[in-house]
């Protein structure tokens, strides 16, 4: 007999049960949101080697790889993140917990965490974008999207069609730089004695100054030398682009720009 059907009818047991049990309210919780591939699992990563903590990274990602059909109920309104959190808590442990879905649920995340303090990450829109064209294989330019734009499944796909959660947009360039923008206005309502803002570029510029700068502010002793680790690639590096309408297109990079513009100011990317 396989032992298959026995470990998956315990482990929805398990699920049930720990739907009903309290959710844990960590005083000294961090979160990491941002963007993906706004920097968010390097400044995690290394967040948690100088501190001595351990790092949560993509819990919502291990629920998808777990095959958890939680997308559409979550951000749709039928299932609350407590409601995932609790069932699933095993995969959300940790004093550091980072997502890049985090930005898109902070107002239940403040909810569930009230004493919580927010490390929001973020990156000039224009080479976020890029940064996740060239993460999956796709073109700047619109015109030239097609074939590679078609074979990007799962919950890339997901992201790039503007849907779970839904974003405007014609095109999939828009429904990035709607995301941009919808996940950093929630970041910037936060109180500021709540949030710590750590812009991918200055992070780029000085990885280990800001990283220890960012431990001091929430609170974190530095336990570690990092200063061996800084220079890891924890993602696969992509190819710098500097003339940002040569990639994109004029029209597309005007597209963009109207979308993001209310915010980047707030962000000093004029």
């Amino acid at each position: 007999m396989s032992l298959a059907p026995i470990r998956r009818g315990g482990a929805r047991v398990r699920q049930q049960i720990n739907a009903l049990l309290p959710l844990p309210r960590p005083r000294n919780l961090i979160l990491v949101a941002g963007m993906p591939k706004s920097g968010t699992t390097a400044i995690a990563r290394l967040l948690g080697e100088l501190t001595g903590k351990t790092v949560c990274s993509d819990p919502l990602h291990q629920l998808d790889q777990a095959g958890v059909p939680f997308r559409q109920p979550l951000f749709e309104g039928s299932l609350n993140l407590e409601q995932l959190w609790r069932s699933h808590r095993q995969v959300f442990a940790g004093p550091i917990v980072k997502d890049p879905n985090f930005p898109l649920l902070l107002p239940q995340l403040q909810d569930m965490f009230p004493q919580a303090r927010v490390l929001v990450t973020v990156r000039d829109p224009r080479d976020n974008l890029r940064s996740i064209l060239d993460r999956l294989g796709i073109p700047g330019h619109p015109d030239q999207a097609g074939n590679a734009l078609a074979r990007v499944q799962g919950t890339w796909g997901l992201v790039l069609r503007g849907s779970c959660p839904a974003m405007p947009g014609r095109d999939h360039l828009e429904h990035l730089a709607w995301r941009w923008r919808r996940s950093y206005e929630p970041c910037l309502a936060l109180d500021q004695r709540e949030r710590l803002i750590l812009r991918y570029e200055d992070f780029n510029a000085d990885k280990e100054g800001q990283i220890r700068q960012a431990a001091q502010r929430l609170g974190l002793p530095a336990r570690h030398d990092i200063s061996h680790r800084v220079n890891v690639s924890f993602q696969p590096k992509g190819k710098a682009v500097t003339d940002f309408e040569a990639y994109f297109g004029h029209d597309a990079l005007q597209r963009i720009l109207h979308i993001v513009q209310p915010l980047l100011a707030e962000f000093g990317y004029e």
